[in-house]
């Protein structure tokens, strides 16, 4: 019988893999900044009709506008923090990429527990460099 499990997906630290990692969130970075320009501008064109229309809707549109920036500065701050955290990363370290779903071969008289642990794969730069059983 064949189950699914678990995968642990990890990654040996190098120059190549902190780059990616810089990458990735400097480019998540650019698009919040985005996201917030964008609905800057149009909330401004939105705000202006809402407040001859209707100043109820007007302070309800400000509020909702005002949580949402927040939100965005949260996330902001967040990717920063990450960002951070991956500069500071050894290199030659392990680190958790991720998990991944994997099967596993069970047979009468196998130990349940020991066949359902997790796995790991560890790669360096891409390359599958270790498999290991738990």
């Amino acid at each position: 019988m064949i189950l699914r499990r678990q995968v642990l997906l990890k990654a040996i630290v190098t120059e190549k893999l902190k780059e990616e990692l810089r990458r990735e969130v400097t480019d998540a970075i650019a698009q919040v900044e985005e996201g917030q320009q964008q609905l800057d501008s149009q909330s401004r064109r939105v705000m202006l009709e809402l407040q001859r229309s209707d100043l109820n809707r007007a302070m309800a549109f400000r509020q909702q506008l005002e949580a949402e920036k927040r939100k965005q500065d949260d996330l902001k701050t967040e990717l920063r923090e990450r960002l951070q955290e991956y500069e500071a990363l050894e290199i030659g370290s392990e680190f958790v990429r991720g998990l991944l779903e994997g099967s596993v071969e069970i047979r009468e008289g196998d130990n349940l527990t020991d066949k359902m642990s997790k796995a790991e794969i560890i790669v360096k730069d891409d390359i599958v460099v270790t498999i290991r059983e738990a």
